[in-house]
């Protein structure tokens, strides 16, 4: 969650839109952003050409469409959220943050149907816990495909690496978190292991 922020490119090869968020130091602008994750589970990418990384593919894949389905530019394909929640294919879109732009399109054409079902599902909790949270000016505006490394390194019980003892995979380069938050509660549990062995 990015309070005052705003949406910002974050594409790192030719071809493809990522999205990220950031505030001002202030944190003090009219705008607030935050990203929806879904979890993307090894049987999600089990079709790739190359098992080991299938994240990455997957990840250049959706990549790659947002940046085709938005026409190109580095325009970033977006819809409001109630058209997203209806299933409404309405272009219409309105103000945001992110430059170079937004294209209305429906994100269901973008996304796979799992992250389609997810994120729907996520935001009807969210309306019934956050009055207010489904409004009329929320944008989904999309893909922030980076919020965790594609490749896990895998952990037994004990938050050791499966093949080299001593090493405690922990937080988004590993893996196992998604945002600033988690990884840095992942990296407490990681810490009281190693100190503890718990």
């Amino acid at each position: 969650m990015c309070p005052g922020g705003f949406i910002v490119a974050s594409a790192s090869g030719a071809g493809e839109v990522v999205t990220n968020g950031m505030s001002d130091s202030g944190r003090d602008g009219p705008w607030a952003n935050s990203a929806l994750v879904v979890s993307v589970d090894r049987q999600d990418v089990a079709g790739e050409r190359d098992p080991p990384l299938g994240g990455l593919f997957f990840r250049r894949r959706l990549e790659e469409r947002a940046y085709e389905a938005a026409g190109g530019g580095y325009l970033a394909p977006a819809q409001t959220l109630k058209d997203f929640l209806a299933g409404r294919e309405r272009a219409e879109v309105g103000y945001t943050t992110y430059r170079p732009g937004v294209r209305g399109i429906p994100l269901a054409e973008v996304l796979p149907p799992f992250v389609t079902e997810a994120l729907r599902e996520g935001l009807k909790v969210f309306a019934g816990r956050m009055p207010g949270f489904v409004g009329e000016e929320a944008v989904l505006v999309g893909v922030e495909t980076r919020t965790s490394a594609p490749v896990r390194i895998l952990r037994g019980e004990d938050g050791q690496s499966v093949t080299i003892r001593g090493l405690y995979p922990c937080g988004e380069g590993a893996g196992y978190a998604g945002g600033i938050m988690s990884s840095a509660l992942d990296g407490i549990r990681a810490a009281l292991r190693v100190m503890g062995g718990r």
